[in-house]
């Protein structure tokens, strides 16, 4: 299984449980997923609602670490937490398991897939604790197939070249 095998938009429904960061219950999750940087990495945009409005959004890159043979998820997200590490992870079939560890504990997130069916598990095990809980549950029907890849071209020089002067930025005489 390949990273580009996620790529597509998926939606459907997510079981909450209560967390420091919002109350349980159920929400309606929709990702999308597109290759980019010519197929290096894939590109996650997220948004999850509640009573139809939106509660939180996140963005994700995922990649292939060739030097370790890991997946990487970099991941930001409305709460604001910033990434100080990727959480690392592999495939095992057709089922991504990735860690990572915060000071506010560790996390444990899986991507599985079944043909047209994602399924999403995020577990997390804060502060003291011994056994994992689980976040987050999540089934997704794949909506669409792949977007088109998101594609980088290099800058022009006149592109990256400084900006010429103009009247407001010369000083006062």
């Amino acid at each position: 299984m390949t990273l580009s095998s996620l790529a597509g938009a998926w939606a459907g429904t997510e079981t909450l449980s209560d967390s420091p960061w919002s109350p349980g219950g159920l929400a309606h999750g929709r990702h999308a997923f597109a290759l980019g940087l010519d197929g290096k990495v894939l590109l996650q945009d997220y948004v999850e609602e509640r009573d139809g409005a939106v509660a939180l959004t996140g963005h994700g890159v995922l990649m292939h670490d060739t030097e370790t043979d890991d997946v990487l998820w970099f991941w930001f997200d409305s709460i604001g937490f910033p990434p100080l590490s990727p959480s690392r992870g592999r495939w095992n079939g057709a089922t991504l398991t990735l860690h990572k560890e915060t000071p506010r504990g560790v996390q444990r997130a899986t991507f599985s897939l079944a043909g047209d069916r994602l399924e999403h598990r995020i577990e997390v095990r804060l502060g003291d604790a011994t056994e994992f809980a689980t976040l987050v549950t999540a089934t997704y029907a794949r909506e669409t197939d792949a977007p088109p890849a998101r594609t980088t071209t290099a800058a022009s020089a006149r592109q990256t070249a400084p900006a010429p002067a103009n009247a407001s930025s010369l000083p006062a005489s």
